[in-house]
Formats: structure tokens, sequence, C-alpha cells
């Protein structure tokens, strides 16, 4: 015990330990407003969405080779051969699904509750470029089996932004890697997915937590009213962070968990045949968080609709 304390009174000299906690401790017992219900969970809920893609995807990495010969054949491997190796793949596959669909909630709500507006437009844009950021873990990450229906619509993918004037054939090679999507590009989504997008997620969120922990949650009313005192919060119907808020994010985290392994279990993707470049297979589409701009390429000229999406994410 007397050691314990002279390491902490060593550390307490050298580091501002104290300030720190202190400051951790008073954001903690701030209370939430009483207007925060279930929809003020979904930010939390991407978060460990994000810690369980993070995990599942580490996993898979111990096994999968990102070659044209190797990628396909990993999969496989993975899938009937590791021991829950096909629970892995299935989590990190569903978990990306529900991800995608959690943030996008998370900005309707946003965006609803008027939390894009003054003082709090820095933490919108933020939450934009995330939720970019993720759509981009799944533009990268589609490619990776290798299987037909990844290989094609990838191609239907990189071939699009060729439209655009200027740029667009240095952007269609720059992802491709060359012309044609080959073992280069295979590696290039690789890296994106598993090290860019990561870090850059990352620095991402952390900025956007911090400037929802110092802002608040914005109010019902005006939202740059200044934020009432705990002791006001508490009055109104407000409740302690911690523990009275946190533990309901428990409980909805846990049902979040228990409809993942659900979906795993019982609605597996299937893998489809291996990639083959001279044989374009039929019904060729992508995963639906992109179905919206991929029926845009069928009834608007290509550049218009490679050009709206990006000027629609701009404007917000």
């Amino acid at each position: 015990m007397k050691g314990l304390e002279s390491l902490q009174s060593w550390l307490t000299d050298r580091y501002p330990l104290k300030a720190l906690f202190t400051g951790i401790r008073r954001h903690v017992s701030k209370p939430v407003p009483p207007h925060t219900n279930i929809l003020f969970t979904l930010g939390s809920l991407a978060l460990l969405l994000f810690l369980l893609q993070a995990i599942m995807g580490l996993l898979l990495m111990f096994y999968y080779k990102p070659t044209v010969k190797g990628a396909y054949a990993s999969v496989q491997f993975i899938t009937q051969s590791v021991p829950f190796g096909w629970l892995i793949r299935q989590l990190h596959v569903w978990g990306a699904n529900l991800m995608m669909g959690v943030v996008f909630l998370h900005m309707i709500k946003t965006f609803l509750y008027g939390g894009y507006k003054a003082p709090r437009e820095v933490t919108w844009m933020l939450g934009v470029v995330i939720f970019g950021t993720i759509l981009g873990f799944g533009f990268t990450g589609y490619l990776l089996p290798w299987d037909q229906l990844a290989f094609w619509a990838t191609t239907v993918g990189t071939e699009a932004p060729a439209s655009l004037p200027l740029i667009g054939q240095i952007s269609k090679e720059f992802m491709r890697g060359g012309s044609e999507v080959s073992e280069v590009t295979l590696g290039r989504f690789f890296v994106t997915h598993v090290a860019l997008l990561p870090i850059a997620l990352f620095v991402l969120v952390t900025l956007h937590l911090v400037l929802v922990r110092l802002q608040g949650t914005s109010p019902l009313s005006r939202t740059d009213a200044p934020e009432p005192e705990p002791n006001a919060l508490l009055r109104t119907g407000g409740r302690p962070f911690f523990p009275n808020h946190l533990l309901f994010e428990a409980i909805i985290a846990y049902l979040l968990l228990g409809i993942l392994f659900t979906l795993a279990i019982l609605f597996p993707f299937h893998l489809g045949e291996p990639a083959n470049p001279f044989e374009t297979p039929p019904g060729i589409k992508p995963e639906w968080y992109f179905l919206p701009m991929f029926q845009l390429l069928k009834i608007l000229p290509e550049a218009l609709a490679v050009a709206l999406p990006l000027a629609a994410g701009l404007l917000v």
C-alpha cells in the first residue's frame, strides 16, 4: 500500500495527473439533458461497432492474403478451416452493415435536432467526414474477398469517376493502380482498408468526441443557448452521465450485440465464385449503402451522377 502511494506521489510530482483526473471526473459526472433518449445512444453504438470491426479485422488479418491467388482461397480457409473463422468473418461483414446504418441514423437524428447549427458546425462537419470515411471502409473492404460480385462491382465503382473532367481519369488509375482492376488494386484497397482509413477514423472520432463533450448535447430550443448548470439540469429532469446514462447505453449496446450475433449466425453472407475478369456475372450491384449512387448512374449522365453525391457531401 505504501509502495502504491509512493508511486502515485512520484507520478503526481512529475505530471499534472490531478488536473487530468479532475477534468475527467467533471465531464463524467456532468448530467445529460432530460430530452436525451435512445436516439442519443447512436453515436456510442457506432463507436462500439467500430471497435468490434477493428478487433474482427485484426483477427482476419492473421490468415488473409491480399493477392489475386491468395485472397479468395484465404477467405475460404478462414470460413471453412479456422476455428470460429466463419463467425469472425460474419461478425465483420454484418458489423460493417450495422455500423453504416447506425451512423446514418445518427446523422439524421443530429440534423433533426439541429445539431448542425451554431456553435456546433465543426462537430457536424467532422461527422460528415466520418460518414464519408466509413463509406470508404465499405468500398475498399468489398473487394477483399475477390469473388465475382466484388470484382465487378469494384470495376463499375472505379470506372464511374473517369467521367469527371480533368481529374476523372487520374482518379480512376490512382484507385486501380493501372487501367484495370488487378492485384495492384487489391493491394491498394487492402492497405487503405486496414491502415490509412483506421488512422484517419481514429483521429476524426477523437476530435468529434472531444467537441461533443466540450459543447454538450444540443438543446431542444436555441442551439446557441448556453448549457444549463449541472444542478439546473438535475432539477429539470436530467440524469447523471455516470452511472445512470452510462448504464442505459450499456443496455442498448448489449441489445445491439445480440442483434449482431443473431444476424451473423442465422443470416450469413456466402462467398460467391472466384473473380473472373473475362466473365461478367448477371445482376451486378453494390452494397445497399451505395445503391442510391448506383441508381443515379442509370438515370443521369455519368459525370453528373458522380458529381452530385460529392456536391451534396460538401453542401451538408
